[in-house]
């Protein structure tokens, strides 16, 4: 109970303005961002998942969801090497794209 209160505590530290989404499975994503780097033609999106499912994960899959500034959707980022995770456990999600972005949102996530 007092590791769950303390990860809990954490995430909503980590989330600041992005507020942590609670996803399926009891995996909880925060702290949501993406940095471009122009020298490299990429972005870099990170953000701090948590599993709180209550059980150990094999593997996690997190589907991201990238958007201009339009709104329209510019394309889809498949983060697959997220495992195992103990319950409990928080790790660091880091995916990369050359796809030029505004805004990127969770759309899934998986877990097994």
């Amino acid at each position: 109970m007092r590791t769950a209160m303390v990860v809990l505590a954490l995430l909503a530290a980590l989330a600041g303005p992005l507020h942590a989404q609670s996803l399926a499975y009891g995996v909880t994503l925060g702290n949501l961002q993406a940095v471009r780097d122009a020298s490299r033609n990429e972005s870099v999106i990170t953000a701090v998942l948590a599993n709180q499912s209550g059980r150990d994960i094999r593997n996690v899959r997190v589907t991201l969801v990238l958007y201009d500034a339009a709104g329209r959707e510019v394309g889809r980022v498949h983060e697959d090497r997220l495992g195992p995770m103990a319950d409990g456990e928080i790790k660091q999600l880091k995916a990369v794209t050359p796809l030029e972005f505004s805004r990127v949102t969770a759309l899934d996530v998986q877990a097994d």
